[in-house]
């Protein structure tokens, strides 16, 4: 079984670093940023998100804790209200890989399904990178379904 337990401050510290250098590789791999530029807008961009570090309003910051090996990875998540919906985003669902292919992801798409009932939350969202094969299987598997699709061509010599 997997609990949500909330970050302090350094595990906070840590993981916002871990995450800053993880979205600037990914935008950097999907062609989107450059190297040279993609750890200064991944931080400003997370910064934008999260003012008040774990303090920010409607954000949960939590370590992804499992009763038997301990910490196996991390969660962010929003919670916010639209036109009387309520609803979640998850930023970030990160499992430590040698915790991967476990379904300890799963697992951990439960617990927050179950810490979010007692909010009402309607609906969770999320990015998923189109290379992330993995992830967007466990997606489908726990019912989540495409909202958007960006795609892209390379062309050679244009």
């Amino acid at each position: 079984m997997i609990n949500l337990v909330r970050m302090n401050e350094e595990q906070f510290s840590s993981f916002f670093e871990e995450t800053v250098r993880e979205y600037a590789e990914e935008y950097v791999k999907e062609g989107r940023w450059t190297p040279s530029e993609s750890i200064e807008r991944a931080t400003k961009e997370a910064n934008e998100l999260l003012p008040k570090g774990i303090q920010t309003n409607g954000h949960f910051l939590c370590s992804l804790h499992h009763e038997v090996v301990g910490i196996i990875g991390t969660l962010w998540y929003a919670v916010k209200t639209n036109m009387d919906e309520i609803s979640a985003f998850i930023y970030s669902i990160q499992i430590n890989e040698e915790f991967q292919g476990k379904g300890y992801g799963k697992q951990a798409l439960i617990a927050l399904e179950t810490e979010l009932a007692p909010m009402n939350v309607s609906s969770i969202g999320l990015h998923v990178f189109g290379h992330n094969k993995r992830a967007h299987q466990l997606y489908t598997k726990m019912g989540y379904i495409p909202t958007s699709i960006k795609m892209k061509k390379h062309l050679r010599g244009m």
